[in-house]
Parts: structure tokens; C-alpha cells; sequence
């Protein structure tokens, strides 16, 4: 890695002699936690990449429209999503019912609102207390967890072998590199009952974006030096400077150290073929508990009744959601948000829509379902002053791959928008026509 610091840049002071690239060494095996790197990186930390929902600008303050809306199909998975009001009282509902099958029968109400994994959780534990009235929900977890380490393991080592193939087709030096990560995976998978070395899925995947951020650094000092484009070494001082003091989720005046480094892949290298990047998208397909009936048996087992529960719906709580995600420069405005589920949002994180239709294909139907529930939502009065939405949504959602079809919409865009803010008047080019011409600004509320 490219140990490349402003104060070391300014010495060169854009000198046209300056040749030599600034090289410092970083420890493979290290891990940002704070601001000091720990060898260990398989221990539990709190500051490692969120893979999901980023914690970047994730600016969603013009999305709020959208919340407390009811009865929405979440377009990523299809389940009917929850308001967090919703969640709130079913958690207080819970918490007064002491009989395990009683619990069962009141969540039977929500099964359209639980997602896959949950949904086949919670009809085994139905199975369950159909013969055991008061059996409690972590030792139905507790007996099968022995059985669920083993296949976990099974699925785990399915995505290994996946990403060793992927690794055939990059270059010797980096195909060892993540080879090495892989090894060590696999022999984490198979220790056991030892949190301090078992297998970290997110900081496996750390791991790989550091390989993927030092080589995009390095990949970029080489070409800004052999073409003299000396004008580039100052972002790329800041991104060096910044990989290596903060972890790769740290936002700084609107930017992560990972956001700066994408940026200057697409800057001043955007020929660099980016061999780490089907790499980390196949890593990501490793289960966690929102994707495997297995993990979340093991992550679970040990937590009381009340938090298993409330876990078979708290990830179906409707969030606000980036179309474009906002770390790739998608824009906080009203046509590039959709209400998600959580769990949906975090895994998403900032993949492309396209990359992430091909994991779950049923997304272009599950979106059109959400455009007709959000127009419902518009006929009993639940968007007022939002009535465009739809039809910017459609234009967005088409640059992203999904058609969706509003032709029964009845609000014509020449009502639908009367009421959209001036500020956004040259953001719709296509609807200007059915813009009034004003310079007050309207008082919606959001």
C-alpha cells in the first residue's frame, strides 16, 4: 500500500522532477478499530464497515414523505412493510403475553409482513408449541443449533469456493492475496465456542475492500506519476492519509475514506480494471441471519424469548432508501427514494440496483406493487402535495432497469404538478410544461 501523506506530497511541492512514489508498508492482517489497527481483526468491534446500510451522508431528510405510510409492499422482497409505530406496539403486545403458543397465534397476523427467513422460523416454532404450549423460543433454537453449525458451514464454504474461482481470472499477486484471506476463513468456520477467533463475515469483507482501496491507491500513484498529472497527488495525499488513520466508514464533510478512493478510481483511472470488485460482491453473498434459516438460528439461540420475537418482524420496519445509492452520487430528492425493509436496505448497502436485481429477481414485480400501493396511498389522501411522485419514481426506476406501468394513475401530471417545490423545477426537465411558473416558495409538510 501507498503510504501517501499532504505534508509528504507538499515536499515534492508539484515538482516536475518528482519521480519516486512514497511507499510505507500496512499489515495485511490489520483492521481500523477507532483509530488504531489491531492485528487480531476476527475480534467483535464496533466501528467496522457497516456493509449495509452505510453510515455515510445517507442524507434521507426529502424522503420523509414517505414515512408512516401503511399497507406498502416492500419492493426489494414483497412482504407488506411495517411502520415503526406499528413495531413499536407489537413489541408492547408481546411483552404481555407469557404463553409461547399465544405468542404464536397473535404474530400469525403478520405473517405477510415477514421476510423468508423469519417466516420459515417462525412456522417451525408453530410446529413446535403445537406440542409444547409454554416451550420457550431459544431452547426450540438451543436444540437445533448443533445441526445448523454444520450446514452454516456447508453454506459458508459454498461462497469460498465461489470466490476461489473468481480469483482464477485476476492477477497472480492479488489472486494470492485473497486466496490467503480465504484460507483463513475457512479455518475460522470450523473453531468453535471462541468468540475472539471465530469467522467475522463483515470483517472478512473489510479485509477484502482494504485489498481492493491499496490497490486502487497504488494503481492510481503509478499513473499520476508516470504521466506527470501532478495536479491529482493532492486527492490523492487525502485519500491515502485518510485509509490509513480512520476506518473505511468514517464520514468526513460528506465523504468516507472509501468514498474518495472510488472517486479517484473514476477520476484519473477509469480504464482500472477493478479485479477485487466481483470478489467482494460474491463475499457479500455470504449467509447472515437475515439471509439463512442456519445463522440466524446460531446468532439467536442464546437470546431471550422477547428478542427472538420481536426479531421475526423488526427487520420488515419500513426505511427510507437511496434508489441511487447516495454514496455513487444519488441525488436526497424526492424521485430517488423508496421505502424498503431493513434488512433489505442493509443488504443492499450501496450495490448498484441492477447488481442487486440479480441476487433477487422478483424485484421489478415487488416494485410495481409498491407504485400501486403508493398511488392508493395518494387516493385516501395519505401524499398530499406529493401527487408527482409517481411519475418521477417511474423515470427513475427505468434508468435503473425496472418498468414500472402507472397508466392508471387517474391524477393527470398537469394536477399531480401543481404542487412540486420550485427548488426542483429544473430537476423533472420532462414535466416543466406542467410546472407553474412561481417564486414562492409551498409549505409541505414532509
Amino acid at each position: 500500500m501507498l503510504n501517501l501523506f499532504p505534508k509528504l506530497i507538499c515536499n515534492n511541492n508539484n515538482n516536475a522532477n518528482a519521480t519516486s512514489p512514497i511507499k510505507c508498508s500496512i499489515n495485511k492482517n490489520a483492521v481500523m478499530i477507532g483509530n488504531k489497527l489491531e492485528t487480531d481483526s476476527f475480534s467483535k468491534t464496533q466501528n467496522l464497515l457497516h456493509f449495509g446500510s452505510y453510515e455515510r451522508r445517507n442524507n434521507t431528510s426529502n424522503g420523509r414523505f414517505l414515512k408512516g405510510l401503511k399497507n406498502i409492499t416492500d419492493p426489494y422482497s414483497g412482504i407488506k412493510l411495517l411502520t415503526f409505530q406499528e413495531m413499536e406496539q407489537i413489541s408492547h403486545d408481546l411483552s404481555q403475553i407469557n404463553n409461547s403458543q399465544k405468542k404464536i397465534r397473535y404474530l400469525k397476523k403478520y405473517e405477510k409482513s415477514m421476510l423468508p427467513v423469519e417466516h420459515d422460523v417462525y412456522k417451525f416454532f408453530e410446529y413446535k408449541t403445537k406440542k409444547d404450549y409454554f416451550i420457550s423460543f431459544s431452547k426450540v433454537l438451543r436444540q437445533q443449533k448443533p445441526n445448523c453449525i454444520k450446514k452454516l458451514q456447508q453454506e459458508q464454504t459454498e461462497i469460498f469456493n465461489k470466490i476461489e474461482d473468481a480469483a482464477k481470472n485476476i492477477s497472480p499477486k492479488n489472486r494470492k492475496l485473497v486466496l490467503d484471506e480465504v484460507a483463513d476463513g475457512r479455518r475460522r468456520i470450523l473453531i468453535e465456542n471462541t468468540d475472539q477467533h471465530s469467522f467475522k463475515r463483515k470483517v472478512f469483507i473489510e479485509k477484502l475492500l482494504m485489498l481492493q482501496c491499496e490497490d486502487i491507491l497504488d494503481k492510481t500513484e503509478k499513473d499520476l506519476l508516470k504521466n506527470r498529472k501532478f495536479y491529482g497527488l493532492s486527492d490523492l495525499a487525502e485519500a491515502g492519509e485518510r485509509f490509513e488513520t480512520e476506518p473505511l466508514n468514517h464520514a468526513k464533510d460528506g465523504k468516507t475514506p472509501f468514498d474518495l478512493i472510488i472517486d479517484l478510481k473514476h477520476q484519473y483511472i477509469p480504464e482500472y480494471n477493478d479485479e477485487f470488485k466481483n470478489i467482494v460482491q460474491i463475499a457479500r453473498e455470504l449467509p447472515t441471519s437475515n439471509t439463512s434459516v442456519n445463522a440466524f438460528v446460531i446468532k439467536y439461540a442464546d437470546r431471550s424469548d422477547k428478542e427472538i420475537t420481536e426479531r421475526l418482524l423488526n427487520q420488515s420496519v419500513a426505511s427510507v432508501e437511496h434508489i441511487e445509492a447516495d454514496s455513487m452520487g444519488g441525488d436526497n430528492e424526492a424521485d430517488n427514494f423508496m421505502l424498503v425493509s431493513r434488512a433489505r436496505n442493509e443488504e443492499r448497502g450501496n450495490l448498484p440496483l441492477k447488481a442487486f436485481m440479480k441476487m433477487h429477481p422478483d424485484i421489478p414485480d415487488n416494485s410495481q406493487k409498491y407504485v400501486n400501493d403508493i398511488i392508493k396511498n395518494i387516493y385516501k389522501g395519505k401524499l398530499k402535495g406529493y401527487e408527482w411522485y409517481p411519475y418521477v419514481l417511474q423515470d427513475t426506476l427505468h434508468k435503473n432497469g425496472i418498468d414500472v406501468d402507472i397508466s392508471k394513475y387517474d391524477i393527470p401530471p398537469q394536477e399531480a404538478f401543481k404542487t412540486l417545490p420550485p427548488r426542483l423545477r429544473n430537476k423533472y426537465p420532462n414535466y416543466k410544461k406542467y410546472i407553474p411558473d412561481r417564486t414562492e416558495p409551498l409549505n409541505i409538510k414532509g
